[in-house]
């Protein structure tokens, strides 16, 4: 499948390989950002997420989060992945808050040196196939 409808938002794909697939987040045929699942891993079912809008009027709209929750559908229900985790920047709270409303729990935190007496603090986010499925209407009925 080269594209994925979600919501508001269209994810089509850019540059697919075994250990990664790459998307463009679509709205109305204008290119928004990337969405994509990393260092798939089939044999455990994992892979790890990364998205960006870069257009920055477009950020903070909702497209994000429908990005995130539609290639999650499409990751554990297509293909059949069983977990998918990611990192992303404590201080970034909005991608943080995006993050924990597509079903992602923080599992921990690590802590880097970026410069003498100055560290940034990463979280550690993941969700499971059961875990999401449970938090989606269904669609019977």
């Amino acid at each position: 499948m080269s594209e994925i409808m979600g919501d508001k938002i269209e994810l089509r794909l850019k540059a697919p390989s075994r250990c990664r697939m790459l998307y463009e987040i679509l709205l109305k045929g204008e290119v928004i950002g990337e969405i994509e699942l990393d260092h798939i891993a089939w044999r455990s079912g994992e892979a790890e997420l990364k998205i960006g809008i870069s257009n920055p009027a477009r950020q903070r709209q909702g497209y994000g989060t429908d990005a995130v929750s539609t290639l999650l559908e499409h990751a554990f229900v297509t293909m059949n992945l069983g977990r998918i985790y990611l990192r992303v920047h404590a201080a970034n709270e909005i991608a943080v808050r995006c993050y924990e409303k597509a079903g992602f729990k923080k599992k921990g935190r690590l802590r880097r040196c970026i410069g003498e007496d100055m560290e940034e603090e990463i979280l550690l986010m993941a969700i499971c196939r059961d875990q999401f499925l449970q938090g989606k209407p269904s669609k019977a009925g």
